[in-house]
């Protein structure tokens, strides 16, 4: 085994070496593409969340979104706190609030593979400000896709009511308490360290499609579908830079932020690595429940006139709904 895993990243490293200009122009696009549309609109964010946090502000939503939550849900009304700051702070974060109160015995594995299955959100400034506002040139974008994002971990939610609910009474456990001051200064830390994280995925997984790419001809629009399912950042702008009608790019941005993507799964899966998480049936229910809310979309835009359908893309709608029906 362990001679064909050398084999293996022979090949890596020759293949790498011999497309370096391929890795060199990939991370270069990979970082204009985050110092340009991501950076600028997430780190702000960052310490804006932080301080609202630092004031407890996901007490006062608790106060107001947690009874519901439980019951919608069917989970403890303290552990709806995962959900609000997950909205508030997006994914991974969710996986160390659950982290956390794994550690200190306040879920069981359980609970934790239930509300975990249904507070992946993308960050609430990347997909407004980054998505909606940089790339699309529109606040009202941002919020519809953000809108389909909260429905899709709602439908999941929904579904996964009754998976293995283990309903007790906890005490939520409140960190010591720090000034303002320090608040700011390790938000800037966090936000730096996010900032690695997203830059790191974002140029590896650049260099891999860039790569396959190169070596297998693919339709770019399964391309994109293939990149964002991989890494989001770089799929949604793929999607944006395709030569297709506005409602089919959100439609397929929809789709590749419900998922999650592979990079932001795995990255939950390394951090609660000592626990027994079920990933296969994360990547399953994510991926089933992507679709659903994709075609919701769909369906609604259809009919509400969310996004202005394109003579092109009604006719399209018009075809498959004969061929249906």
């Amino acid at each position: 085994m362990k001679k064909y895993k050398y084999i293996l990243l022979s090949i890596i490293l020759f293949i790498f070496i011999k497309n370096i200009d391929i890795v060199i122009s990939s991370s270069y696009e990979a970082s204009i593409l985050f110092f340009d549309k991501i950076f600028v609109s997430i780190f702000p964010f960052i310490i804006l969340i932080d301080v609202l946090l630092f004031f407890n502000y996901q007490e006062f939503l608790k106060k107001i979104f947690g009874k519901i939550l439980s019951k919608i849900f069917n989970i403890d009304e303290n552990i709806s706190i995962i959900f609000i700051l997950s909205i508030l702070t997006g994914t991974p974060t969710n996986s160390i609030y659950i982290k956390e109160m794994l550690d200190n015995n306040q879920i069981d594995i359980n609970t934790a593979n239930k509300i975990l299955l249904f507070s992946y959100f993308q960050s609430i400034p990347f997909v407004i400000g980054t998505i909606g506002v940089k790339l699309y040139n529109s606040l009202k974008i941002g919020i519809i896709i953000w809108i389909f994002i909260l429905l899709n971990n709602i439908l999941i939610g929904l579904y996964t009511r009754n998976y293995n609910a283990t309903i007790k009474q906890i005490i939520y456990k409140k960190k010591n308490k720090i000034s303002l001051l320090n608040t700011i200064k390790e938000s800037i830390l966090k936000g730096i360290n996010t900032s690695y994280d997203i830059i790191g995925n974002l140029i590896i997984f650049t260099i891999i499609i860039n790569l396959i790419k190169k070596y297998i001809i693919i339709n770019p629009i399964i391309l994109s579908i293939l990149s964002g399912l991989l890494e989001i950042t770089n799929g949604v702008n793929q999607i944006y830079l395709l030569n297709l009608d506005l409602t089919i790019k959100i439609s397929l941005t929809i789709f590749i932020l419900s998922f999650s993507g592979l990079s932001i799964i795995f990255q939950t899966f390394s951090i609660l690595s000592n626990y027994k998480i079920d990933i296969k049936r994360i990547l399953i229910t994510r991926l089933v429940f992507s679709i659903i809310t994709t075609i919701l979309f769909i369906i609604i835009n259809y009919c509400f006139k969310l996004i202005i359908l394109s003579y092109s893309t009604k006719k399209v709608f018009i075809i498959i709904w004969r061929h249906f029906y």
